[in-house]
């Protein structure tokens, strides 16, 4: 009776198990769309030392789907640490410091203002560069 039960439960298990393995081959397979970017960074001519970069689909262009973060280092950034993102209009949003250490923190002080800008990213993977504005100061 007792081994009864552990057949079953095994069973269960082994169920549960196919479906979620099959669940997660469907999301990665032939309908994935997930694109990955890498390229380089820059401020005023210069690597950004250190920062991320966010990327969100722009839903008011009609672009759906999962948004992605890329980590800055010397200059250059890839999203394949992470899903990748669709391609299409995104509003892309970049922070920069310059990597040196200010008490507990490790990226230092911010080199501008978080950066924020609509661009239309390519729909397969390659490069994609990005040159941050120098920031004009407001007028009185």
């Amino acid at each position: 009776m007792i081994r009864s039960a552990l057949m079953h439960m095994r069973n269960r298990l082994l169920s549960g198990s196919l479906v979620l393995a099959c669940l997660t081959l469907a999301g990665c397979g032939a309908g994935d769309t997930s694109v990955h970017l890498t390229g380089k960074v820059t401020y005023q001519g210069k690597p950004v030392p250190t920062g991320t970069i966010t990327f969100s689909p722009d839903t008011t262009q009609g672009n759906a789907g999962h948004g992605s973060k890329a980590i800055i280092h010397d200059g250059t950034y890839t999203t394949r640490e992470s899903f990748g993102l669709v391609g299409g209009p995104h509003v892309v949003r970049i922070e920069g410091f310059d990597g040196v250490a200010v008490g507990d923190n490790l990226d230092g002080n911010l080199l501008f203002k978080p950066f924020e800008e609509s661009f239309d990213l390519p729909k397969s993977s390659g490069e994609f560069d990005f040159d941050v504005p120098a920031q004009r100061k407001k007028s009185r």
